[in-house]
């Protein structure tokens, strides 16, 4: 379907057809072999989720280069770590966050680390990067602007793309996604074309809900292989949430928890029939129960079918590897594996199969595993295990359990555990969906604090964002909640302090920032 709309782009008012796109691709493509990229190079692009993002994702896979995400927000030691240890041939700046001092931070790089043999750079925001990209001897360096690789692309013949896709397979690298680094420096994941695909085409089998013509927005591969049309919002403010979607109207969304909640309390949404949604889904951070009931009873009271669909996964999977959405849903539960995936509960760091309801660790075997970290054969070992039944696992580091219908409930990360110093785990998704029930919270979170009085362990504490309407009666609500904890949670789970926060911190996409409300937790809190 050629002359369908595929991209529609707000910030620029772009749109593209599945024509258009194709034939841009196609020219970036042979651009890249005109300056000399070759099947196997890794080209590295810093930018965020827009257009030229996505096209330069095709261009390199349709050549068998090795596109290298690198985080638009990182620092200086994190964006020269990524150039060194992902051996980059190129690095494409393409666009930038208004509020990341990119100057400051190339400047900040000694010229060796900028060990790249070519700058491609297109940024209407931040012209003087132009300049910057030739960092070094001259003779290593070059500077192509995005449509001077697109009419250099147009003037080379087909040919070359033909000879570039027979030098590589399904099964080789066709990108590197660096990892957010939360347990130290950051990896690169390499997924194949296979992973990407295996993906789409699991998802693909809910053909209940996704229908060739729809919308969904800022998913990048799923629109183009089930024919849909993608809506790019790069910063996807929850805050302007409800504009973009009256106005667009899409069928799909996937997005954090903090957007759905914000949608659920948007004035212009208040009063609208919203049965156009067909699957919004939650992932990427962990959901209480009673913030998903109100999300719930939000899209329930304007027409919508479904509830919040919700989906569990990580990178080193190719994103996803559960689904829970349309009537294979239950509160609470992050749904079932994809119709090829095998998920499964496991002795943390065996592979001892648990019985159906004891919780362990959440191991994932199917068709979009990684093909292991870059340059890093001891890491790739310690997460893709061969287990006695002969098959690869992923060990998530994740804790959860599954019930006797399949579904898998998330408790928390591993490292999130709350170990108390008698050795007694809490898991803090068991105390937030306690608390989350209470008609006056509007978010909570649990994280662990310092036992006074004992040398090791720790202690839960939990941080409350209250209805507004609610704030004058925040004792009163410290002692509900405390009364609720004593009458649900065991003697060894109840919390031992709580604290009201306006907002909790967020991570730059979207997860709360459990390491920052650490940090706020003083000895006069508890």
């Amino acid at each position: 379907n050629p002359d369908h709309e595929f991209v529609v782009y707000p910030d620029r008012e772009l749109r593209w057809t599945y024509k258009d796109f194709d034939e841009r691709t196609d020219a970036l493509a042979k651009g890249l072999l005109a300056i000399g990229m070759k099947p196997g190079d890794h080209l590295g692009v810093w930018a965020r989720n827009i257009p030229d993002w996505l096209t330069f994702m095709y261009a390199s896979a349709k050549i068998g280069v090795v596109m290298v995400t690198v985080n638009p927000v990182y620092k200086s030691h994190e964006l020269d770590y990524v150039l060194k240890q992902s051996d980059m041939k190129a690095l494409c700046v393409i666009d930038a966050y208004r509020d990341v001092d990119y100057l400051q931070i190339i400047r900040d790089l000694v010229p060796e680390s900028l060990n790249v043999q070519r700058g491609f750079l297109h940024s209407e925001e931040y012209p003087f990067l132009e300049n910057l990209i030739y960092m070094g001897p001259e003779k290593h360096r070059g500077f192509y602007s995005v449509p001077e690789l697109l009419l250099l692309g147009q003037h080379k013949p087909d040919s070359s793309l033909e000879w570039a896709q027979g030098q590589f397979d399904n099964n080789d690298v066709v990108m590197m996604q660096y990892t957010s680094g939360t347990t130290g420096f950051p990896k690169g994941v390499m997924l194949t074309d296979v992973d990407f695909n295996s993906i789409a085409q699991q998802f693909g089998a809910y053909e209940k809900l996704f229908r060739r013509g729809q919308k969904l927005m800022n998913i990048m591969h799923l629109p183009l292989v089930l024919g849909l049309t993608v809506i790019i919002i790069p910063n996807l403010d929850p805050e302007k949430l409800g504009a973009l979607i009256w106005k667009y109207k899409p069928e799909h969304m996937f997005g954090v928890p903090a957007h759905y909640q914000q949608m659920a309390s948007s004035l212009l949404l208040k009063n609208k029939d919203l049965s156009f949604i067909r699957n919004y889904a939650a992932g990427g951070d962990a959901i209480t129960v009673g913030a998903e009931q109100s999300v719930n009873d939000f899209l329930a009271a304007h027409g919508v079918e479904y509830g919040l669909a919700k989906g569990y996964g990580m990178t080193e999977v190719s994103s996803a590897a559960t689904a829970a959405s349309g009537l294979a849903n239950k509160v609470g539960s992050v749904g079932i594996p994809l119709v090829n995936t095998l998920v499964s509960v496991f002795e943390p760091g065996t592979d001892t199969e648990l019985p159906i309801g004891e919780r362990g660790e959440l191991c994932i075997s199917g068709p979009a595993i990684m093909k292991g970290y870059y340059g890093k054969p001891a890491e790739t070992a310690a997460l893709l295990r061969h287990h006695s039944d002969g098959r690869v696992w992923a060990h998530t580091g994740d804790v959860g359990y599954m019930d006797e219908d399949g579904f898998v409930f998330l408790d928390s990360r591993i490292k999130r555990l709350i170990i108390r110093h008698d050795g007694f785990k809490v898991f803090p998704s068991m105390i937030e969906n306690v608390i989350s029930r209470h008609p006056a919270v509007q978010q909570c979170s649990v994280v662990g604090c310092t036992d006074k009085d004992h040398v090791q362990g720790r202690l839960p504490f939990v941080y409350v964002v209250l209805d507004p309407a609610a704030d004058h009666k925040k004792r009163q609500i410290v002692r509900e909640l405390q009364q609720i904890c004593k009458e649900e949670l065991p003697e060894y789970v109840q919390p031992v302090g709580y604290k009201f926060l306006d907002e909790l911190p967020l991570t730059p996409i979207g997860k709360v920032d459990y390491r920052k409300l650490e940090e706020k937790i003083t000895s006069r809190d508890y």
